[in-house]
């Protein structure tokens, strides 16, 4: 009797075991779906990219700017 007790103790706790090095893992894959890690994996960020792009951008809308003002100017 002690035996097959000691036996299914020990299978309960190797279970145990498994059950937790599962739980664990699955929790490590839930960290790492957040939006923000996704985000960070697949989208990088490039201060030197965005910087140019944000100049650039400024520099479109000036021209863009005095473009419209010109022809405003013309027609009245």
């Amino acid at each position: 009797m002690d035996r097959e007790a000691a036996v299914l103790r020990a299978e309960m706790s190797r279970t145990r075991e498994q059950l937790d090095r599962k739980l664990s893992l699955l929790q490590d894959k839930v960290s790492d779906l957040t939006p923000r890690r996704v985000a960070q994996r697949y989208v990088p960020e490039y201060f030197t990219d965005r910087a140019l792009g944000s100049v650039l951008t400024l520099i479109g809308l000036k021209m863009a700017w005095s473009r419209y003002r010109a022809t405003k100017t013309t027609k009245s």
